[in-house]
């Protein structure tokens, strides 16, 4: 450690309880430096007496020559040292700023930050056995007082502040005993995804550890509300993009996975109440949401499996709700072909809106609206692509898969939908993938039986048109004949 202060002085600000002086001259930085050069083991001198935060022993260590405390003593000063005293201190500074945190001026917040630095290090680093409770020193940090102080300043409106509380909070979760910050999981979630919605990288990283915990994540996510739901769903989808965009390992387990399938199967029918109305409401977006990170973990490592019979008869029966729903009357399920209805305008798309049956008012209020303003955007393309991953080089899932007849209607998909971006790409995968290896699904659709050209709208605006050949065996876009 460098600092421009001898050890006269140092004591003497110590004593006088200078705190700006020391900060003048010895940098924060220094002391959070010092975390890895030496391990805890207490120490115990015959002319030194006991106190409350060691003073008298750090006294008579610092005035005396530690060579000659090499061969006075068996303590391996070179690399130990007696963290007690400053522990103590540390954490009784801590828990006296608890309830003035956002009333402290600049250098006692460094201070309160810098002891919850340094404990963190401390513990993480220099506690050779930081994981039992029995040692005088991890009973120091098992004070109730100084958890919760750690938690409320999770929340600090100073970010360096609240920063460091956090990051604590993830090196207690991953390094001391299992029961720490553990006694009310639903708290402590709460208390981290405050810091995690402002952007807080350690927080973050923090409820992910929490929530690998074991039954963690289902005891939680049921214990919530709806939008507590949704906060934790958006924090999970997020991490799990990250993943993928980056071939990063994902922190999530199967457990969670087999708990979000099982909850999609559930609740997946609110998305129905969506038909005839843009109505956000939060139920969907559950649902969709859930749909959302099932479709990112069946493309990553994990594999449903105890739950993945029962997903995939939901996914295709609940296509299929949404496919002939959308075929029956004009609604927010009827797919749009013909791109041009999307193309962008100057009309408002604001209106409020909670349902209609009407079809002219249907058509009227459609046009004032994006399709990626309705809460079920996308969906059918979701169920599809969780649909492909899912009978990946699995035959149990393709074999069930043709077994409810989702062959054909898959084949009903492959339409171009504004309401659904890629459905096409995504349905075409979906068949690859069950035809693979099975002879079965390849069979059914060798069997196809063309039935005619359906005239596409879009092509008729573009002034084109399919042309099937005489031979009947092809089909091509030829130029559309005008009256």
């Amino acid at each position: 450690m460098t600092a421009c202060i001898n050890l006269q002085n140092l004591r003497k600000v110590i004593n006088e309880e200078d705190w700006n002086q020391l900060l003048e001259d010895v940098k924060p930085k220094y002391f959070i430096n010092t975390k890895s050069d030496y391990k805890q083991k207490s120490h115990t001198l015959e002319n030194a007496e006991s106190d409350k935060y060691s003073k008298n022993l750090y006294d008579e260590l610092a005035e005396n020559d530690l060579n000659e405390h090499e061969r006075s003593c068996d303590y391996p000063h070179n690399s130990y040292f007696p963290y007690d005293g400053v522990i103590r201190w540390t954490v009784d500074n801590i828990i006296a700023c608890d309830k003035f945190t956002d009333c402290l001026i600049d250098n006692k917040l460094d201070m309160l930050r810098l002891s919850i630095q340094f404990l963190c290090n401390f513990f993480t680093y220099a506690l050779p056995n930081a994981v039992s409770m029995d040692d005088d020193v991890p009973r120091y940090l098992d004070s109730d007082d100084l958890k919760q102080t750690i938690l409320n300043t999770t929340s600090s409106r100073h970010r360096p502040l609240a920063n460091a509380a956090c990051i604590y909070v993830h090196n207690a979760l991953k390094k001391l005993h299992y029961d720490y910050f553990m006694h009310d999981q639903k708290i402590l979630y709460q208390k981290l995804l405050k810091p995690t919605k402002e952007g807080f990288t350690s927080a973050k990283d923090a409820l992910l550890c929490l929530l690998r915990r074991p039954n963690v994540f289902e005891d939680v996510y049921s214990s919530i509300g709806v939008d507590g739901k949704l906060d934790l769903l958006e924090v999970i989808y997020n991490e799990l993009w990250e993943s993928w965009e980056t071939n990063d390992d994902v922190t999530f387990t199967q457990d969670q996975a087999e708990f979000l399938a099982l909850t999609f199967c559930e609740r997946s029918d609110l998305i129905l109440k969506t038909v005839d109305t843009y109505v956000n409401s939060v139920e969907p977006r559950e649902v969709i949401l859930t749909l959302d990170i099932l479709g990112l973990l069946t493309s990553l490592k994990y594999k449903i499996l105890t739950n993945a019979k029962r997903l995939l008869i939901n996914c295709k029966y609940l296509l299929m709700s949404l496919h002939m729903m959308g075929k029956d009357s004009n609604n927010f399920f009827t797919p749009i072909t013909n791109l041009s209805e999307v193309a962008p305008n100057d009309q408002g798309r604001t209106v409020n809106v909670s349902s209609t049956n009407d079809a002219e008012t249907f058509e009227t209020l459609t046009a004032q609206y994006d399709p990626q303003d309705h809460p079920a955007f996308g969906f059918k393309a979701g169920l599809i692509q969780v649909i492909a991953n899912m009978v990946y080089k699995d035959r149990t899932c393709q074999d069930l898969f043709r077994e409810i007849d989702g062959i054909p209607l898959l084949l009903d998909c492959c339409n171009i939908d504004a309401r659904n971006p890629l459905i096409p790409q995504w349905t075409i995968l979906a068949l690859r993938n069950l035809c693979e290896g099975n002879l079965e699904n390849q069979e059914i659709i060798r069997n196809c039986k063309k039935e005619g050209v359906l005239d596409n709208p879009v092509l008729q605006e573009m002034g084109l048109t399919l042309h099937e050949d005489e031979d009947g065996k092809s089909i091509r876009i030829a130029p559309l004949r005008r009256n």
